[in-house]
């Protein structure tokens, strides 16, 4: 009996989906209706240099893949969507909920709905909260500027020391070259 070609495609669209889902640190739904290719594929390169994807798919797939990987909680969220955007979340979750929200205020028919991360749902709220967090860049730079400067401060008292030193040397050597001369 012959298969159908478009069966064969959403199994395998579901298979991939479902990897993408379960092996990903998390991720963020979104709903897009009247919002242009060219603006997704904006908010696409973007996630891009982050580390992250964003994908749009049919809601009935994604259903299916997520409740294929157990994650029935989530299922809900995508019923009301015909088109659903899901922003993967592979390193920095802060840095794709902001490219995310940032997105949906620039774009009136893109709104985030609500995520998934480190086994946990997450409302939109929440999703507001994490872009409101510096960055991961942002973070490890503050750490490292609090780690150097105890060392600068160390480095300016050396300093001040063989400045303090030197000026005596030199009070020190013209005192001398004075007597020499006199």
């Amino acid at each position: 009996m012959v298969e159908k070609y478009g069966k064969k495609v959403r199994e395998l669209m579901i298979r991939e989906m479902a990897d993408v889902f379960s092996k990903n640190e998390g991720f963020v739904f979104s709903s897009l209706e009247n919002v242009k290719a060219s603006e997704i594929d904006v908010l696409r390169k973007k996630m891009k240099q982050s580390d992250s994807r964003y994908l749009v798919i049919k809601n009935r797939l994604a259903r299916i893949a997520i409740e294929d990987i157990g994650l029935s909680e989530l299922s809900d969220s995508v019923k009301e969507k015909k088109v659903l955007g899901v922003g993967i979340i592979k390193k920095d979750p802060v840095h794709v909920a902001k490219l995310m929200m940032e997105f949906s205020k620039k774009n009136k028919g893109f709104k985030v709905a609500n995520g998934y991360l480190e086994g946990r749902l997450l409302p939109l709220e929440k999703i507001k909260e994490l872009s409101e967090l510096p960055g991961r860049e942002q973070l490890l730079s503050m750490v490292v500027g609090t780690m150097n400067a105890p060392v600068a401060n160390f480095v300016g008292i050396l300093a001040s020391l063989l400045r303090g030193l030197l000026c005596a040397l030199n009070a020190i050597k013209e005192k001398k070259e004075g007597k020499g001369s006199g």
